[in-house]
């Protein structure tokens, strides 16, 4: 796998991080840095791209991790 993209979301009390495209790769977790950590290191694993998403849909943070930066405007 290249260029995957993770996504540490807000739901409800808790953290999913999940791979776009696959669903049931999804894993909870109690704090919003250990969910970070989570979709960072998935990131790192396979040059992709982390994103850290509030509960209000804002993306608070962001980190490539491949071999050229990208520049994308979250929508």
């Amino acid at each position: 796998m290249v260029g995957r993209n993770f996504w540490a979301v807000s739901n409800a009390g808790d953290w999913m991080v999940y791979e776009e495209g696959l669903p049931d790769r999804t894993t909870r977790h109690a704090s919003r840095d250990e969910a970070w950590a989570v979709a960072n290191a998935r990131a790192a694993e396979c040059k992709g791209e982390a994103f850290l998403q509030e509960a209000d849909g804002s993306v608070a943070d962001r980190r490539w991790h491949g071999d050229l930066p990208r520049d994308i405007k979250p929508v």
